[in-house]
């Protein structure tokens, strides 16, 4: 809506509310009159009661919405997954052709160092956890 539109449904809205105050007869306006009844409408108690298990229907609506949503996941994913592999199948002699095609050597790793910068850091947070249990269970000064 733009801003003409609402200033109209504005005045509109303002003008069944005052005629509606002073309760005059229909007006003759469509669109006002419409107005009008909506305002009726709204002013009226509801009529429908609730049943006492009303709370736990909607629940069961919930559960079952979400059962359902869960195994339409499932579903979703066992297909692309499906897809992926056979997306793969197809995809790679082609891959292999490239690959076999590229002629690079991998630089040699210092593995004994990347070991030991592994250790050390599970170590460093080992013992941070263990500090941090230490303080939390009061044994600080």
């Amino acid at each position: 809506m733009n801003s003409n539109d609402l200033e109209h449904e504005a005045r509109l809205q303002a003008e069944a509310e005052s005629a509606e105050r002073q309760q005059l007869p229909a007006s003759g306006n469509p669109q006002l009159d419409r107005h009008r009844l909506v305002l009726r409408a709204l002013r009226q108690p509801v009529a429908v009661q609730l049943p006492a298990d009303f709370a736990a229907q909607v629940a069961a609506r919930v559960v079952l919405a979400e059962d359902k949503s869960s195994l339409e996941d499932w579903l979703m994913t066992l297909l692309l997954l499906a897809l992926a592999v056979v997306g793969l199948f197809y995809a790679l002699p082609v891959v292999a052709s490239v690959v076999g095609q590229l002629h690079f050597k991998l630089p040699t790793l210092p593995w004994p160092l990347l070991v030991a910068a592994v250790v050390s850091v599970a170590v460093a947070w080992a013992l941070d956890r263990g500090a941090l249990r230490w303080f939390d269970h009061g044994h600080h000064g």
